[in-house]
C-alpha cells in the first residue's frame, strides 16, 4: 500500500471553510473508494466502517481505504462491528435479531452517509442519541441532503447510496456510472488542487 502521508479525509475537512469539500472534491474521493469498494468485492471483503477518518490520502492525492480492524472475510456478514452513524439498516437489523446477515451494499450506505458528510461538512444525525440513531437509520425516513444548493446529480447519488432496501441499492460498479462519478471534469485537476490544499496544511 501506497505510504499516506497526506492523512485523512477527515482531516482535509478540517482545513476547509465549514469543513466542506464541496461536490468536485468529494466526487473524485467517493469515485477512489467506490474503486477500492468494487476490489474489496471481488476479493470477498466487507470493511464494515467507511467513513472520512478511515478514508487516507497520499501527498499526491490518490485516496485509499484504511483501518480494516472491522473487515470479514466472505460474501455475507453478521457482524455488528463499525461506527453506529455510519451503519446501513441491514447492519443494524442484526444487533436485534439473530441468524441475519448482509453483504457489501453495506459499504455503499457508509459512503453515502460519508459523502454527505463531506459535502456539508457535518455529520448527519450528530444531536441524536444512540437509541434515537438506531432507530431513525432502521425506521426513519431517507437521509437527505439538508440544503437546496447541491446538485441534482449528488443528491441522486446519496438517494442511491441511502437505499433503505439493500436490493435496491446499486453496487460499487454499478455506482461508478452513476452522473455524480461518471460526469467529474478533469479528474487530474482536482487532484492536483487537493494536493496543494495538504501541502498548505503542512506548512501551517
Amino acid at each position: 500500500m501506497e505510504l499516506c502521508t497526506g492523512g485523512t479525509i477527515r482531516d482535509l475537512m478540517s482545513g476547509r471553510k465549514n469543513n466542506s469539500l464541496g461536490e468536485k472534491w468529494t466526487a473524485y474521493i467517493c469515485k477512489e473508494v467506490i474503486k477500492g469498494l468494487c476490489h474489496l468485492e471481488t476479493v470477498e471483503v466487507i470493511h464494515h466502517d467507511i467513513k472520512p477518518i478511515n478514508l487516507m490520502l497520499t501527498s499526491s492525492g490518490n485516496v485509499k481505504i484504511g483501518d480494516f480492524s472491522c473487515a470479514t472475510m466472505g460474501r455475507k456478514s453478521s457482524s455488528t462491528e463499525g461506527t453506529l452513524t455510519y451503519m446501513a439498516p441491514e447492519a443494524l437489523a442484526c444487533m436485534r435479531k439473530k441468524n441475519l446477515d448482509y453483504d457489501h451494499k453495506a459499504d455503499i450506505w457508509s459512503l453515502g452517509v460519508s459523502a454527505l458528510e463531506m459535502v456539508e461538512g457535518y455529520l448527519p444525525y450528530r444531536q441524536l442519541s444512540k437509541h434515537q440513531l438506531m432507530n431513525q437509520i432502521l425506521f426513519g425516513p431517507a437521509l437527505r441532503p439538508t440544503w437546496d444548493k447541491w446538485s441534482e446529480e449528488f443528491n441522486f447519488f446519496i438517494q442511491e447510496c441511502v437505499q433503505k432496501n439493500p436490493a435496491k441499492r446499486p453496487s460499487a460498479r454499478q455506482l461508478l456510472h452513476h452522473p455524480f462519478i461518471s460526469n467529474l471534469c478533469d479528474e487530474a485537476a482536482v487532484k492536483r488542487s487537493i494536493a496543494k490544499q495538504l501541502q498548505r496544511g503542512w506548512k501551517n
